[in-house]
């Protein structure tokens, strides 16, 4: 008989010393002996889980955790955590999600484990709508969204007045229009707020906080909490001088099929290259999208930085030259800040990716704005310098293609109905906007409402609030996931398009004046919520921007009613597609490039 305390001393020596495939072979050979026994099953997922075999090491957590002992409890709920991680970052974020879940049975008094579940299940939620987009059906019933909702409860109630865990309950309630729970957790989180060193997640301090100096507080709170502090230039104070072209970077993982490349593809082909020397880095996959391929034709320098670390994709940046280094990210999913830390470029700005400013100082010099979104009395709002462009900051691209108009029996909506359309995204719908949409609904026989929004739960609480405010349900109709061509010829059968406060519409916004609905705007009091505005101060249409909820909703009321209205409003975006500044690609090229050379002179 084998002597499995030997062999398992001697897997764990192996494991210690980084002999990993010595390892797995003492650990196979003492499951042999004793398929069940604990140290063996352990031993052998975490060198599994060393060698990168999530599915081995799945395997075994998940035996395991049937009938773990009290003593082993708490480093199998670190290894379900280093397992969530692992298949995280495979894109396996439902799995994820299950070994996360693992972590809070085997530790239910943790609230990190509870917050870490939560955020586990919001992606997985994310994953579902992508694929909805894409074209593949969910997987599975269950709802992720719900299971988020229950599981950032949990961490408020383990432990309150947390401000990542209260912004995170907050935003998973939007996400699911539960305005009861949104309502007390954004009370929450304003608490938090109100104290010192408050920080806060920056895509949900835009998303939540309508105070700018708030938002300012809980981003630069976050900054230095989460990212590395700016070093030391490494590049040259000036690299070009004036009489030679000018260097300018763009850093982003957007160049593919995304809405910031359909925004900005034209600016990056309309550069004058007799004056500018354009390079991309691009820390994304190449998805073989047409897309993608143009933005490689557009850009005379490309530079793949997806699989290099910080330092060596800054190295890169130094060794070309830069002067000015655009970033397109900022606090958005798969941003590289990190490498601006670094001081790779002379000059550093932020441009397009993220509403707001980034809070980061040394890392980012200015952020790129205009009058509208960002007052000249608003400085303040910012940790960076302030760079307004002349009219939108938000350029659109003139080759855009626009599919002719669906049918409105063929995307669900009746002919005779005024179509008041909100594509935001739902945690975007704030119960303050829903009640006055409900409110003209009630005062508008002929209108109804359609809404983009991927979860169920969230479609029953917003069918829910119609039947309580009496509205009914046939008022409301859902538009499914499709594919941006199919987006955009649905979109031509709405007659209004909804803006929304605090984040209010800004692809969604531009997509439904090219599609040539008008849009009725609030103008809010953060960079987020004033997009609405200047997007249609673009296209002369300032008299569809509001100062009150009041207004708004008067306005609103009145539009519905007036067709004739609605049809001047439509020719006139329809007539000036190719005229309007909005649309105007080559005109904002020559203003973005003087301002380019401005920054890169100071």
């Amino acid at each position: 008989m084998p002597d499995l305390a030997a062999i398992l001393s001697e897997a764990a020596a192996a494991g210690q010393a980084g002999d990993l495939a010595r390892a797995r072979q003492l650990y196979d050979e003492a499951l042999g002996v004793d398929p069940r026994h604990p140290a063996a099953v352990f031993g052998s997922a975490q060198v599994a889980l060393s060698l990168g075999d999530v599915h081995v090491a799945a395997l075994h957590l998940s035996v395991l955790a049937e009938s773990a002992d009290a003593s082993l409890r708490p480093a199998l709920a670190q290894a379900f955590a280093t397992l969530a991680d692992a298949l995280r970052s495979r894109g396996a974020f439902d799995a994820a999600m299950i070994a996360r879940d693992h972590v809070v049975r085997l530790a239910p008094d943790a609230a990190g484990a509870w917050f870490a579940l939560g955020n586990a299940c919001m992606e997985a939620a994310q994953a579902r709508i992508d694929r909805a987009h894409a074209g593949t059906a969910p997987t599975a019933a269950f709802d992720p969204l719900a299971a988020a909702l229950a599981a950032f409860g949990r961490a408020c109630a383990l432990a309150p007045g947390t401000a990542a865990i209260e912004a995170a309950r907050a935003l998973a309630a939007r996400h699911a229009c539960a305005f009861d729970e949104a309502r007390a957790a954004g009370v929450a989180l304003r608490a938090v707020a109100a104290g010192e060193d408050f920080a806060c997640e920056p895509m949900a301090a835009v998303a939540l906080l309508d105070d700018a100096g708030e938002q300012r507080a809980g981003i630069e709170g976050y900054v230095r909490r989460a990212l590395p502090a700016a070093m030391p230039a490494a590049a040259p104070a000036v690299v070009r001088g004036r009489g030679t072209r000018l260097r300018v970077g763009y850093l982003s993982s957007d160049f593919h099929d995304h809405a910031t490349a359909h925004l900005a593809a034209g600016l990056f082909e309309r550069h004058d290259r007799t004056r500018f020397e354009v390079f991309a880095y691009a820390s994304d996959r190449d998805d073989g999208s047409p897309m993608r391929a143009r933005l490689r034709r557009a850009f005379e320098h490309w530079r793949d930085v997806r699989d290099v670390d910080d330092a060596t994709a800054a190295a890169a940046i130094v060794g070309d030259g830069i002067d000015v280094l655009v970033d397109l990210k900022g606090h958005t999913h798969g941003a590289r800040l990190p490498i601006l830390a670094r001081r790779p470029a002379a000059v550093q700005i932020h441009y397009l990716g993220f509403p707001g400013t980034l809070g980061y100082p040394g890392a980012i010099d200015a952020i790129v704005a205009d009058a509208v979104v960002a007052p000249q009395d608003c400085d303040r709002e910012f940790a960076e310098r302030v760079l307004r462009l002349p009219l939108c900051y938000q350029v659109n691209d003139a080759r855009r293609a626009l599919p002719a108009p669906a049918r409105r029996g063929d995307v669900g909506l009746p002919d005779d109905a005024v179509v008041l359309a909100s594509f935001n995204q739902p945690y975007k719908l704030t119960e303050p906007f829903v009640m006055a949409w409900f409110a003209v609904l009630r005062e508008v026989p002929s209108a109804l409402l359609w809404l983009t929004v991927p979860h169920e739960l969230t479609r029953r609480h917003l069918v829910a609030a119609a039947t309580r405010a009496g509205v009914a349900t046939d008022r409301l109709v859902f538009a499914p996931p499709v594919r941006q061509a199919a987006h955009l010829a649905r979109l031509q059968c709405a007659d209004l398009a909804l803006d929304v406060l605090p984040y209010g519409s800004h692809t969604t916004g531009s997509d439904a004046l090219f599609c040539g609905v008008p849009m009725l705007t609030l103008r809010g009091t953060t960079f987020a919520g004033r997009v609405g505005a200047s997007l249609l101060h673009a296209t002369g249409l300032d008299e569809l921007v509001t100062d009150s909820l009041a207004g708004y909703t008067a306005l609103l009321a009145n539009l519905a009613g007036d067709r004739e209205r609605l049809a001047h409003l439509h020719d006139h975006l329809v007539r000036g597609r190719t005229r309007l500044p909005l649309f105007d690609t080559d005109g904002f090229t020559r203003a973005f490039e003087r301002m380019l050379e401005d920054v890169a002179a100071r």
